[in-house]
């Protein structure tokens, strides 16, 4: 039996609701428009307010575990329901703990709930009140009472709590606003000198787009117009994508108005790395304003004017225009060995996007005879087997990815492109050849994307054979990548092996002899739970915060901490935490995926069993149960499919505007609806598919569909939700499948294999934490085995 036909048996009994729906995800700033020049320059004011912080779920975990009459109960009530009851009893127990860390706690959280709703004599009042007791958080007191302060527009008074916030509470979250805030308190007092010296030496680490864009600001008021345009080039040529960008341009414009010929050139330098930065960042229409100002640069050299010109054609290739990017490179005379590679290149990819394929033969044919060393002629040979595979023309492909690591041995697509010339050995049934070929594959490219593969097909080339022989690279897999989607494959092979002795072949090297070089791929940090003295003392506060329900504070105290260390891994684990206390499943998830990496390559018993639950968390767990079950499917492999389509995000929208947690165009949802047996879901609407109990409804209906369309083949099924029906028809059609992980292995989009392979290996993590023979709290759902 396989991975996938276990799974479809294995259906869960049992059922209560556990997590509930996160809160939707921040919403993407979109960018501003531009407005008309104006004369003089325009002043910023200080800021009054921050935004408010997301809300927790009415159901999360945290709010559940409150017992009412609890300072954490009554917070929720103030933060979460605006409850007036909750309000009063806070602030009486905040009297009666007068003196105590309790009594701050309650002071802060009625101050930030009056802040947050822009009430700031009361706000005021309360950071007043918990400022008489010494705490662990008066920075969080200090700072919010002077942006209330700030708020009332009592702009001295904040002015005077800042002063020397970030000297006295250098570690806070707050020590970089608070500095940039005074900054900006002086520019609007008129002290644009004290500015530009605090700006200059600060004492704790600033933004560099932040404090420049304030510099110049500073400047540009002191009547250093000149210093003020150097400090606003530097945001807009060096940090051309942040959020200050945009206001620096503006300023810019004025200036150039106002200093004529005195208005300092931007290097060629500073020119490049603007267009550089937002090529990087496929903001195709900026990045080619940009290389076309390079390109007409009469002081620029010969390399940057080539290398403009092309990159002119390859943002209008980026924005999918292949008909523009033609016009603008061919016939194009580059003497840049480099940028003409890039060139030919992209001219190629034109092509084959206009699928002309034989005239981007011709291209890459040309590339290899200018320019037969260059990258780009090892890109252009992969994009060209690529074309030939999802042509489904399999031999002319791998003539194409054998050039690769032939001509590229040591090239960033060397060991894909042997891969796939070895799987099509495999296909053709050239065993011996196939074998040699997984063998050096392991031997060659020991960290390849494709080395759990290789071990597995190794094995299956010896098992008709010699079962025993197999064996050692099934164990190998089991030992090293335990729930890679090959390692749950090599443990059911593994169970069905005869006990037969090896066979002696000196033909085959030993698996030892090379499978030794392989190790399990997790960083040792992941699994080192120890926090050092100032780590331990961050975590303290953020729990300190936590009780009093400040969750959006306690993410912002340990966000702090991982800004400084990007590889702290407790800190991470406990700010995912802090996400699932909220509902927040699919934040959670990305910092658990973050600091958590190759949690696939633990056993069970190395993370803790709340490490599990936040990396494969089952929110809507009885509305997800019963939709499944309904329609005859395991619930967990749709908690696997959810996984790996939103995250469990019910808000999320892809790029083809699929929606919800199961990732549903419209139009297929349109369909299901008229005709899911499901009465309440029989009336469509757009919105319904944020709602989780009828998008799950559609998904799993339109899952099932797919399973009868494929004869039950989940792995169809399921490469069909991702890809479409007909693509998956078109490559069943003439072929044959000795195992359903043959048929995942050959699917020519490598997004749809490893959306099998994840949803697949979801599932099955799903029912090894959650259908384990024991009892299990949380889901009320028992193993069958006990049944």
């Amino acid at each position: 039996m396989n991975l996938a036909a276990l799974l479809l048996c294995l259906l869960a009994i049992g059922s209560s609701e556990i997590w509930a729906a996160p809160v939707p995800a921040t919403a993407q700033v979109s960018k501003p428009k531009k407005s008309p020049r104006k004369a003089a320059p325009k002043r910023r004011k200080p800021s009054k307010a921050v935004s408010k912080a997301p809300k927790a779920s009415r159901e999360a975990s945290g709010i559940q575990a409150a017992r009412p009459g609890t300072l954490l109960a009554m917070a929720i009530g103030v933060l979460e329901k605006n409850s007036l009851s909750d309000q009063q009893a806070l602030e009486a127990f905040a009297q009666r703990h007068r003196g105590d860390v309790d009594g701050v706690l309650a002071h802060m959280v009625l101050g930030y709930h009056a802040y947050l709703g822009g009430h700031y004599p009361e706000a005021k009042k309360a950071f007043e009140a918990a400022r008489l007791v010494p705490s662990p958080i008066q920075d969080y007191v200090g700072y919010y009472l002077a942006m209330s302060e700030l708020g009332e527009g009592d702009h001295d008074a904040a002015s005077k709590l800042l002063d020397d916030f970030a000297e006295k509470n250098h570690s806070s979250p707050f020590a970089e606003p608070a500095t940039l805030k005074q900054a900006e308190l002086l520019l609007s007092s008129d002290h644009a000198a004290e500015a530009i010296a605090l700006l200059l030496s600060p004492p704790v680490s600033l933004s560099e787009s932040a404090a420049s864009l304030l510099l110049g600001e500073a400047y540009h008021k002191d009547h250093q117009p000149v210093k003020a345009a150097e400090f606003f080039q530097k945001v807009y040529y060096l940090y051309s994508t942040s959020p200050q960008a945009y206001h620096a341009e503006q300023e810019l414009r004025q200036l150039r108005q106002e200093l004529g010929e005195s208005y300092p050139a931007p290097s060629e330098e500073m020119r490049k790395t603007r267009a550089e930065r937002l090529f990087a960042a496929s903001q195709w229409k900026e990045a080619e304003s940009e290389y076309r100002g390079l390109a007409t640069l009469a002081s620029g050299s010969s390399g940057t004017r080539d290398h403009s010109r092309v990159r002119i054609g390859v943002c209008q290739y980026g924005a999918g225009n292949s008909q523009a990017a033609l016009a603008t490179l061919n016939g194009m005379e580059v003497s840049d060995p480099e940028a003409d590679a890039e060139r030919i290149y992209t001219i190629a990819a034109s092509y084959r996007r206009l699928d002309q394929p034989q005239t981007m033969q011709e291209q890459v044919q040309l590339l290899g005879q200018k320019h037969p060393e260059s990258s780009w002629y090892e890109k252009a040979l992969f994009m060209t087997g690529n074309h030939f595979l999802v042509s489904q023309d399999l031999a002319g492909a791998a003539q194409y990815y054998a050039m690769v690591y032939e001509q590229f041995p040591q090239g960033q697509l060397a060991a894909e492109s042997h891969w796939r010339v070895a799987w099509r050995r495999y296909r053709e049934r050239n065993l011996p050849e196939a074998r040699r070929l997984f063998e050096e594959h392991i031997r060659n490219y020991p960290s390849s994307q494709q080395i759990s593969a290789s071990i597995y097909w190794l094995g299956r080339t010896l098992e008709p054979e010699s079962p025993a022989d197999a064996a050692p690279y099934y164990r190998k897999l089991v030992q090293t990548f335990p729930n890679y989607y090959y390692g749950l494959e090599a443990r059911q092979r593994l169970a069905k092996l005869p006990k037969v002795p090896a066979k002696v072949d000196s033909a085959t090297s030993s698996p030892e002899d090379f499978l030794g070089q392989i190790r399990r791929p997790v960083p040792d940090s992941a699994l080192d739970g120890k926090l050092s003295a100032s780590d331990q003392e961050r975590r303290n506060r953020a729990k300190l915060l936590e009780s009093a329900w400040l969750i959006d504070l306690a993410v912002g105290e340990l966000r702090a901490g991982i800004i400084k260390d990007s590889f702290n891994f407790s800190l991470g684990r406990e700010l995912a935490h802090l996400e699932v206390e909220r509902g927040r499943y699919n934040v959670a998830l990305e910092y658990g995926k973050r600091f958590l990496g190759g949690y696939f390559a633990f056993d069970l018993s190395d993370l803790p069993r709340e490490d599990w639950e936040l990396l494969f968390p089952l929110p809507w767990w009885g509305q997800m149960k019963q939709k499944a079950e309904a329609m005859q499917i395991d619930p967990y492999l749709v908690a696997g499919l959810i996984r790996q389509e939103s995250e469990f995000n019910p808000e999320a929208r892809s790029r083809s505007n699929a929606l919800g947690l199961m990732q549903l165009l419209p139009a297929t949802a349109r369909r299901m609806a008229k005709q899911i047996p499901d009465d309440q879901a029989r009336s469509f609407r757009l919105a319904s598919l944020t709602l989780p109990e009828l998008n799950m409804a559609y998904g799993t209906f339109y899952l099932r569909l797919l399973l009868k369309q494929f004869n039950g083949s989940l792995e169809e099924a399921v490469a069909a939700y991702n890809a479409g029906e007909n693509r998956v028809a078109e490559w069943l059609q003439g072929a044959t499948f000795e195992e359903p992980a043959e048929f995942v292995e050959s699917i020519p989009f490598t997004e749809t294999r490893e959306y099998v392979q994840a949803v697949l290996r979801n599932a099955a993590l799903y029912h090894k934490l959650y259908l384990d023979g024991q009892e299990t709290e949380k889901t009320g759902v028992r193993s069958q085995k006990s049944e």
